[in-house]
């Protein structure tokens, strides 16, 4: 195995920063780790720290430095990563075809892609309410940090809307029909003789543990625990069972992400697994 230089910079919570993590767990490749204090969750904003900047204009997370070349984006990143020797034999790409890249866009929070119109682009507005959550509060401060420092003009618009109304509410609304939709068309899709989900461990594979790892934290597991998606159920549980799940995601929950979920949900859950629940129903 080559010894390469490889630091990561991530933030516990950040969907693709987890699915980088598991990657590298995954593959068993080494790594140092720098966390990055995003500025939608800690007033510290350290996303917006001119080292940071320096390292990722964008402010964005994961990006990962090996043996001093900077990579962002985390398809970028795994790509990259699955062509470096780690201590465990795995190929994170056993298929290549049309199908493949095209669940793998599908499920990453991809940059352009149509507002909820994807598995991927669903997560952020499902998970809007919880953010804004956390962006109120901060102290003004820290608003202002984002509104003078942060290079995206959409991020700053969203972040500072987040702040001073209350658009997100009811936001996850408009992802329901799709988000059922996508979630039956991928039980069809295990049901039929893939080369992934079953003697493989892919890409794809990484993104659904992330995505199905978030609708845990918002409090929706459930609508992929239901007798009528029986092999997403199953999909699930044998994706809980890998030590990168631990290692990747579970083990960068701190007291910070266990606090938020239970300060937001309380002992109510989620006003929306029934709306989902419904649908699935409808459907079926």
């Amino acid at each position: 195995m080559l010894d390469k230089k490889i630091t990561l910079y991530h933030a516990n919570w950040s969907l693709c920063s987890q699915m980088v993590r598991v990657a590298l767990y995954e593959k068993g490749i080494s790594f140092k780790e720098t966390h990055i204090k995003l500025c939608d969750q800690y007033p510290e904003g350290e996303n917006l720290n001119k080292n940071y900047l320096s390292i990722n204009p964008l402010a964005t997370v994961p990006a990962i430095s090996i043996d001093n070349e900077i990579v962002f984006d985390s398809v970028k990143i795994i790509k990259r990563l699955n062509h470096i020797e780690g201590k465990n034999n795995i190929d994170l790409y056993p298929v290549i075809d049309s199908t493949t890249n095209s669940i793998i866009k599908n499920t990453t929070i991809t940059e352009g892609a149509k507002f909820a119109s994807t598995l991927g682009t669903i997560m952020p507005v499902f998970s809007a309410p919880l953010i804004q959550f956390m962006i109120k509060k901060l102290p003004f401060k820290s608003i202002l940090k984002i509104l003078l420092k942060h290079p995206r003009q959409d991020r700053k618009i969203i972040f500072i809307s987040m702040y001073f109304f209350n658009f997100t509410k009811n936001l996850p609304k408009v992802g329901i029909q799709k988000f059922v939709d996508e979630l039956l068309k991928f039980e069809n899709l295990l049901s039929t003789n893939n080369e992934f989900f079953y003697s493989t461990f892919s890409h794809v594979d990484i993104n659904m543990m992330c995505l199905f790892n978030r609708l845990k934290d918002l409090q929706l597991e459930d609508c992929i625990n239901t007798n009528k998606t029986p092999k997403i159920k199953k999909y699930w549980m044998s994706l809980k069972n890998r030590h990168s799940y631990t290692q990747g995601i579970l083990n960068y929950y701190f007291e910070k992400e266990l606090n938020v979920i239970d300060e937001f949900y309380g002992k109510t859950g989620s006003k929306y697994l029934n709306i989902i629940l419904d649908e699935i129903d409808k459907k079926i």
